[in-house]
């Protein structure tokens, strides 16, 4: 068995545990709101911009330029949160833990900066094209743009011809078989690592709402309060020359809409004045900014 292939095998078990992350799930299947979404790209922003200052130091053929991903992320990040994007995140304790690892091996461990960078990348190419397409239909983003522009490769032709060639670069490293099971090592920790900044955004963005909930709410505004909407999204979020606006979903502290302004559309998110965890206080909050965008625009 080649190295590539024991490096799968390995591993397997970690990569199949990922794959059933309570909060993966539930933000792919739309159950949480945009703003799990922007809080996910932002912890992706702290590690990549670390991975590839690591790059960087070395002269390997297993980062290209086509791999980049950290204007993507900024791009993204400008989309989801606002121009202010950087002042607004901050790496979670669990990223600040992976962040620590990264700092510890990546620049100076060339064999473990590539057991990262195998995690990451090559799941980007591979899974990470699932999860885009998800999104994409649960909170009706284009696959490659705004908001989702992280996932998508442009620069590399073949996806599945690059993959190829990135695991012949594994077999033909050479590294000894002690320096070999150093890399799988490596790679379960950062599976590990990965593993506790999703579960950490689990236990920030739990929704209490379910999703059949939140559709019947959303439906219900669409379709009845189209102007109460538009006017909630012109004074308290800040777009006045908005033309029309769609609630587009909401959580335990806020309510999110999409809105039409000078021919582009623009995520808006309201926050609650307090966090929520029953559906009749939903329609009351929901009055409140009404009211208080009708006494602010009169």
């Amino acid at each position: 068995m080649d190295f590539a292939a024991r490096l799968r095998a390995a591993t397997w078990d970690d990569h199949s545990s990922a794959e059933r992350d309570t909060f993966l799930t539930e933000l792919t299947k739309g159950r949480l709101s945009l703003r799990a979404h922007a809080a996910h790209t932002a912890q992706h922003y702290f590690l990549y911009e670390a991975l590839e200052r690591a790059a960087a130091v070395y002269s390997s053929g297993f980062h290209t330029p086509a791999l980049n991903r950290v204007d993507a992320l900024k791009a993204d990040l400008r989309y989801l949160i606002g121009p202010r994007w950087r002042e607004e995140i901050s790496p979670n304790e669990a990223t600040n833990e992976y962040l620590a690892r990264l700092k510890e091996i990546a620049f100076t461990w060339h064999a473990g900066f590539v057991a990262h960078h195998y995690l990451r990348y090559l799941g980007d190419l591979s899974g990470g094209q699932f999860v885009a397409q998800a999104l994409a239909r649960a909170y009706g983003l284009q696959l490659g743009g705004d908001g989702l522009r992280f996932y998508s490769f442009d620069r590399i032709g073949d996806l599945i011809a690059f993959k190829e060639d990135y695991r012949n670069q594994l077999n033909s490293a050479g590294w000894d078989a002690v320096e070999q099971d150093r890399v799988i090592d490596e790679v379960r920790l950062a599976y590990r690592l990965n593993a506790s900044v999703l579960a950490e955004l689990g236990r920030e963005h739990r929704n209490p709402f379910t999703a059949d909930v939140v559709a019947q709410i959303m439906r219900h505004m669409n379709d009845d309060h189209a102007a109460d909407s538009l006017l909630i999204c012109r004074v308290l979020g800040g777009v006045p020359d908005a033309t029309a606006a769609r609630m587009s979903g909401m959580d335990a502290e806020g309510i999110e809409f999409v809105a039409d302004v000078s021919g582009t559309t623009q995520q808006i998110r309201i926050p609650f004045s307090q966090r929520l965890t029953e559906r009749a206080q939903v329609r009351a909050e929901v009055t409140r900014l009404y009211h208080e965008a009708r006494g602010h625009g009169s």
